[in-house]
């Protein structure tokens, strides 16, 4: 009997534990800014040396306009269309600008290692995509509010490090899990915290792309 008590209680979505109202408007602006800081500091980038000084004030001036209130803020449409970024994609920014602004620090680049595990996070998304249509016989993302499925997803986050010895990524996901044990962000559904819309059709188009590029 304490046995089926156990599993019900790692099971359980009855009770889920949402974010504060309040942190989750701060984290929609702080996140979306990350995540276009560094989309701007990889396109221009691309540009060459003749971007330098845009590479260095474009970037903070983009995080801080979506810290700004009201709609003139990208935050504000941004959120209404797609709510708010991964923890992973937030934390995945928020490395490309150390990396960017502090590179004597020898930073680790985990986005490259996420490219490398791209296979896993794209049939994952297409799973829970699938989810949506009712396919599985249980709801996988309802399963997001569940204790059982954070400790599997410690479990898959550690596997770079177990399988090749890598461990910029498992940092970076173990890093993403405990923020999400301790704010719930961004919905309370541990899904969310590792896996959004722009994040996962990133990868699922880099992953094609190498693929055909290989053949």
């Amino acid at each position: 009997m304490e046995a089926n008590a156990l599993l019900h209680a790692l099971l359980s979505t009855q009770t889920p534990v949402l974010p504060l109202p309040g942190l989750a408007r701060v984290y929609l602006s702080l996140g979306w800014g990350l995540v276009l800081a560094w989309l701007a500091i990889w396109r221009l980038q691309r540009g060459g040396a003749a971007n330098a000084r845009l590479q260095f004030w474009l970037p903070p001036g983009l995080l801080l306009w979506c810290l700004l209130p009201g709609p003139v803020t990208p935050t504000y449409w941004l959120g209404l269309a797609f709510r708010a970024p991964s923890l992973l994609l937030t934390l995945l920014g928020a490395t490309a600008l150390l990396r960017h602004y502090r590179p004597q620090a020898a930073w680790p680049n985990p986005f490259e290692a996420l490219r490398s595990w791209a296979l896993v996070p794209v049939l994952l998304g297409w799973v829970l995509l699938l989810d949506t249509f009712a396919v599985w016989p249980v709801s996988l993302y309802a399963l997001g509010f569940a204790p059982l499925a954070l400790g599997l997803l410690v479990l898959l986050g550690l596997s770079p490090w177990l399988l090749r010895g890598s461990w910029a990524l498992p940092a970076l996901v173990t890093a993403a899990l405990a923020l999400f044990v301790s704010v719930r962000l961004p919905s309370g559904n541990v899904w969310d915290a590792l896996l959004d819309p722009w994040l996962w059709l990133f990868l699922h188009a880099d992953w094609l792309r190498r693929l055909l590029r290989v053949r």
